[in-house]
């Protein structure tokens, strides 16, 4: 293509040619001569002509330079404990929520089970840089009858763009009010445990996690109300009780995604006509292990698993579950009480 620039008393004409292999632009030729009789122009006209030359070059560049591809409103993945989840490019922490779900904690060991014990568990993600989260994912367990030890463990993590999302960390019992102008039911929630047990330096060889769980109740048109509990046994006379703990939050708006709740091992599908590639999806485990008052003397929580898997190009399935020992002898695998959350990418 030719672009004329005209002057006063010149005219600059040059030619811009574009790679069929990359797009790259570049000037084929420049043509440049006076209008008038007078071939010489001054300074100030020389200057002029030259910035409306490299002004007109730029417009053209963009008219042929491709967008950069927006990121998408969600991203899912899955993390480990010390690693750093990136920002996509182009973008900062500061653009999007994110909610970290633990994925695998503590241990089974076949034939080996009788006196471990799953004591505690955490996870969070704190901003690392501007352009990225630290992960803390990390569990407390004990192989014998002595004390604990503190293991590695795994996330998975849903990022939400700021604009469609709200996240944050509540405590048991504490109310969640809607952003302005909005009500709940512009909004879908989802909330899991940041974490659960207790530590207990010295005294551990009796303790375990016997439960966890998080939900949320609605107070009223623009009030949530965080529930998180746990059951931890510190004696082996089943010594007991339940405490507080602390579940982290996110809300989505309805418009770009989808929750409920999943049965172990169960489908949930995607929406309309679309493919599980046009959503990120999370599974939250709500509900692990169980009570049994007046028998937790050797009972505890082994291990769970949370995760998801492509069943097809509209479903996921979810196995999520957990291993659980009632007596001094090995687990058994029962089925987790589980959530999801789908948005549109």
């Amino acid at each position: 293509m030719s672009i004329l620039i005209p002057s006063r008393r010149s005219e600059c004409v040059f030619w811009v040619a574009q790679s069929e292999f990359d797009g790259t632009l570049c000037v084929t030729s420049l043509h440049f001569w006076s209008t008038t009789s007078q071939t010489n122009l001054t300074l100030s006209e020389f200057t002029v002509l030259t910035i409306r030359i490299r002004l007109v070059l730029l417009a053209v560049l963009a008219l042929f330079t491709p967008p950069v591809a927006m990121a998408a409103n969600a991203i899912a993945g899955t993390s480990t404990h010390g690693q750093t989840i990136a920002a996509p490019p182009g973008t900062s922490v500061s653009d999007w929520n994110i909610l970290v779900v633990p994925r695998a904690m503590g241990f089974y060991e076949i034939g080996s089970e009788g006196d471990n014990a799953l004591l505690r568990f955490e996870v969070s993600a704190a901003p690392l840089s501007t352009v990225g989260w630290s992960v803390w994912a990390r569990f407390k367990y004990r192989n014998s009858s002595g004390p604990g030890t503190w293991y590695s463990g795994s996330v998975d993590y849903l990022l939400v763009r700021k604009e469609l999302s709200v996240g944050g960390t509540l405590s048991h019992g504490q109310n969640l009010a809607v952003p302005s102008g909005t009500s709940v039911s512009d909004w879908n929630i989802v909330v899991s445990p940041a974490s659960a047990g207790m530590e207990e330096v010295g005294a551990e060889f009796d303790n375990s996690l016997l439960r966890f769980s998080t939900s949320y109740t609605i107070i009223d048109n623009s009030t949530w109300q965080a529930q998180a509990t746990y059951k931890f046994r510190y004696s082996n006379q089943g010594l007991s009780a339940v405490y507080s703990s602390q579940a982290h939050y996110l809300l989505v708006s309805r418009d770009v995604s989808v929750i409920g709740p999943v049965s172990s091992n169960q489908t949930f599908a995607t929406q309309g006509n679309t493919a599980v590639s046009d959503w990120s999806a999370l599974v939250i485990p709500t509900g692990v292990g169980y009570e049994e008052p007046g028998s937790e003397g050797d009972n505890a929580i082994l291990c769970f698993e949370n995760y998801f898997q492509v069943a097809d190009t509209y479903l996921w399935r979810a196995p999520g579950r957990y291993k659980y020992r009632g007596h001094n002898g090995d687990g058994t695998w029962f089925g987790a009480a589980l959530n999801y959350v789908i948005v549109r990418n």
